[in-house]
């Protein structure tokens, strides 16, 4: 008898790709907290945070829409949306409240301070979690748009994407799925590709050639948002313009590519790379619950006297990665999948179980 097949081997490009995306998101925030306590002004705040916000929601953007369509066509396309939504909505509740209580309780130790009231304005976005409004949205228009269907429907999804993402670009709405619309073309562009396509390009490409790419990307990507020239997707419309929201839209496009022709590289270094394929298939994790370490790290530091701007950097960013971790651990050890998951017993009552898919 011949042995069994050994399982597909997965493929660590995307997994690093989310990894090196959420790290950038955790910077982002570490770096913002850091003005209002007096550690870094303009015009490095500026410059600095216009570089990684120029990009890194746009990688997990388009990284959300590439097994959508798949998952779409497997379960039906409502029944997958009521289920992300599902999730989507109970973690930006669960999550958005937990952060919320803790900025009440340690009152004027955090630089914004919220009231009581802000846990009843629940259509109002919550810091980051304003990113699970936009992804239920997503899941809703993709599912009336279904635009695997033909070619027609494909070109025709992205046609409107790409003109309502810049229409948009750098604006928000401070309501539930009002904030990050800019980031829809990246969304719906990882839906037409789908990661199976994206994967299956990425094997025949060289390495020399990826490394041209994550140095010429990369480089346009920086450039564009150190000097200002370029406007975020999700900041600084304020003083948008046709120029800046055009070089904003190639400057963010150039850090998605750059951002994975680098995840690309990694991969290819096998399991020398795997602990951030790791962090990466854990990414929800340390979005949820980062903020909780990055302000307490932060807090202490200043608590110490310690005003060193590199140690606020690297000391808040490595403890945001790890403590949520640390929470899944125990999270997974306990078996209370409910901290980042929708609970059974929701999943159930709403119909958005796996087990309630009908059989075709």
């Amino acid at each position: 008898m011949s042995p069994d097949p050994s399982p597909p081997v997965r493929d660590a490009t995307l997994d690093i790709a989310k990894a090196l995306a959420i790290i950038l998101i955790v910077v982002g925030h570490v770096w913002r907290a850091l003005e209002p306590a007096g550690l870094v002004q303009d015009p490095l705040l500026t410059r600095v945070d216009s570089v990684i916000y120029m990009s890194h929601l746009s990688v997990f953007a388009f990284v959300a829409g590439l097994f959508v369509a798949g998952g779409m066509r497997r379960d039906g396309p409502w029944h997958y949306a009521r289920a992300r939504t599902v999730t989507f909505l109970w973690l930006y509740t669960l999550w958005s409240t937990l952060q919320l209580l803790m900025k009440i309780a340690v009152g004027s130790a955090v630089n914004d301070p919220v009231s009581p009231v802000e846990l009843l304005r629940i259509w109002e976005p919550k810091e980051q979690f304003w990113f699970f409004g936009w992804l239920v949205l997503m899941m809703l228009l993709t599912a009336a748009t279904r635009p695997w269907r033909s070619r027609r429907a494909a070109a025709a999804t992205l046609g409107l994407a790409g003109a309502g993402s810049l229409a948009v670009w750098g604006l928000n709405w401070n309501i539930l799925g009002g904030e990050g619309l800019a980031l829809t073309i990246f969304f719906f562009s990882g839906v037409v590709l789908t990661g199976r396509r994206l994967l299956g390009w990425m094997k025949g490409i060289l390495v020399s050639h990826a490394v041209v790419v994550v140095f010429v990307a990369g480089a346009v990507w920086v450039v564009l948002g150190a000097t200002l020239l370029g406007t975020p997707p999700t900041a600084y419309g304020n003083i948008r313009t046709v120029s800046s929201v055009t070089l904003g839209a190639l400057g963010s496009l150039a850090g998605v590519v750059s951002i994975l022709a680098l995840s690309l590289l990694l991969a290819r270094m096998g399991a020398t790379m795997q602990w951030l394929a790791w962090i990466g298939q854990r990414s929800l994790v340390i979005f949820v619950a980062h903020v909780f370490f990055t302000a307490g790290t932060r807090i202490a530091l200043s608590t110490m006297g310690i005003d060193v701007l590199w140690i606020h950097v690297v000391g808040s960013t490595v403890i945001g990665v790890i403590g949520p971790l640390v929470i899944y651990a125990v999270a997974q050890w306990f078996r209370q999948d409910w901290v980042f998951e929708a609970p059974r017993w929701l999943r159930h009552l709403t119909g958005a179980d796996r087990s309630l898919v009908p059989r075709r």
